[in-house]
């Protein structure tokens, strides 16, 4: 693996990390009423909604960064 895709693997894996976790804390504070899900509310989504989204895309950003790791390895095996 070259240092250019374990950069680009730690990153990725990092950012959907944190987006995930910051997404966690805002809906789990919504959910409670410590602050309004219409802070975040996006044209006709709802709060919620925009943050469950978010949160989806920290998943998604974190898979792809966890299968560079995966593409390279095995490629390097064959």
């Amino acid at each position: 693996m070259t240092t250019w895709s374990q950069l680009a693997e730690k990153t990725l894996i990092a950012l959907g990390f944190f987006i995930s976790s910051i997404s966690f804390v805002l809906i789990s504070l919504s959910l409670w009423d410590f602050i309004s899900a219409d802070l975040f509310s996006f044209g006709i989504s709802s709060g919620i909604r925009v943050l469950g989204s978010c949160a989806i895309i920290g998943c998604l950003l974190s898979a792809v960064g966890y299968g560079i790791g995966d593409y390279f390895n095995n490629e390097a095996k064959e």
